[in-house]
């Protein structure tokens, strides 16, 4: 095993700009420009969180490469990450250790999955995360540098680019970054990491190999009945009922939980309300071309549901108050973990 040596590579330039495009001549971009990872950057990361540089944080067999907390570290720069911002990609990183195998599929998958993020406990404000108004979209540096530095340890680290490691047939505009905070203030049921046996006090990150966020729209029901189907009717549309059975990480508009917390509607009964109406038969999913056939008798009986069991419908709120909407993200086959962030100041 190896480590990726490319971004210990000394490069000496007297200007900045001319930094920035030497970086995009070594590969070192996605495209955009980067942060020059000088040395006194990488160190502060690497210092304020107390980490020698030395350490393994994800390790890739199959292309013999290991990623080390200063292949990390220089990444975050380049993404423009501040050193706060770094207990949360290590954790994410380690998260996805723990299924690496998988993890290396899904970097080179043709359907072209992304790394989500979804950040509870403290950490949150601490760093400026957002949960509110523009939730998934451009804005706050906390988020977007996170889950861009996570690509690029990816793109770097393990060579997931375009075209060679990465056979990504269409691509995934998540796959810049893809970094969220739970709004545990205004969720009726809590933090995320709470519901997955975590301390409230606890910093935590939510990690899962995902796809878009899929928005939909229903600004007249005003039911919790008429959400809920709302959600059920997209979770089994052709786009993601090729997922039945998977997890699910649904993040409900602010006036969406609003309306379900006046309902009386838990956590709970949320899951299982989409558990029981989120279904097709497998018949209709073999016509649509999202399962395999040929059709058998028969497999109009046998019901998918779009998870094993409701504990797989992650639930977070989150989003601003304007309009009635909420989203749904499909993940792939990685198994989504909810990690405890630990900083060097315990």
């Amino acid at each position: 095993m190896t480590t990726n040596t490319n971004l210990s590579r000394l490069v000496e330039t007297s200007d900045t700009i001319e930094a920035i495009e030497e970086c995009y001549r070594l590969g070192w971009s996605d495209g955009l420009p980067v942060v020059p990872p000088v040395e006194y950057k990488v160190r502060e990361m690497l210092q304020l969180n107390g980490m020698t540089g030395e350490e393994e944080l994800l390790s890739l067999e199959m292309r013999r490469r290991v990623l080390t907390s200063e292949n990390a570290a220089a990444n975050a720069v380049m993404a423009g990450c501040l050193p706060e911002y770094f207990p949360v990609l290590c954790t994410t990183l380690r998260a996805l250790d723990e299924e690496k195998n998988f993890v290396h599929m899904a970097s080179a998958s043709t359907s072209s999955p992304s790394i989500l993020m979804v950040v509870n406990g403290p950490i949150r404000q601490q760093i400026g995360l957002n949960s509110k108004d523009g939730l998934l979209g451009p804005g706050f540096r906390a988020n977007a540098c996170l889950g861009r530095a996570v690509r690029l340890c990816f793109m770097n680290g393990f060579d997931a680019r375009p075209g060679t490691l990465d056979r990504g047939t269409l691509g995934n505009p998540t796959k810049y970054t893809f970094c969220i905070a739970d709004n545990e203030e205004d969720s009726p049921w809590g933090a995320l990491h709470v519901s997955r046996g975590f301390k409230p006090e606890d910093s935590c990150v939510t990690v899962a190999v995902a796809y878009n966020a899929t928005t939909v729209n229903n600004r007249f029901g005003h039911t919790g009945t008429s959400i809920l189907d709302s959600l059920a009717d997209t979770m089994r549309s052709a786009a993601l009922a090729h997922r039945f059975p998977g997890q699910w990480v649904l993040v409900i508009g602010r006036e969406h939980a609003q309306t379900l917390q006046q309902e009386g509607w838990s956590r709970r009964d949320v899951q299982e309300y989409l558990l029981e109406h989120a279904a097709r038969p497998l018949s209709e999913l073999i016509r649509l071309g999202v399962k395999q056939g040929p059709e058998k008798p028969g497999d109009d009986k046998l019901i998918r549901r779009c998870a094993r069991e409701a504990e797989d419908i992650l639930l977070t709120v989150g989003g601003g108050t304007g309009g009635r909407y909420s989203a749904i993200i499909d993940t792939a086959e990685f198994e989504v973990r909810t990690r405890k962030v630990e900083t060097a100041g315990g």
